[in-house]
């Protein structure tokens, strides 16, 4: 079924050879993060405003 102590060392695993990203990293991360959610909200206010176009 589950095994629970399995799952915990798997964990621990990925933990221990996992490292921390550089700065440069992370700012490229955080940029593209806040272009994919500008993004998806120009998309929601384009459908809005083209439904509300419509439905009037």
């Amino acid at each position: 079924m589950f095994d629970v102590s399995q799952e915990l060392r798997k964990m621990v695993r990925v933990l221990s050879v996992a490292t921390r990203p550089r700065q440069k990293d992370f700012v490229r991360m955080a940029k593209v993060t806040a272009a994919g959610i500008i993004l998806i909200g120009l998309i929601g206010v384009i459908v809005s405003f083209l439904f509300e176009r419509i439905l009037k």
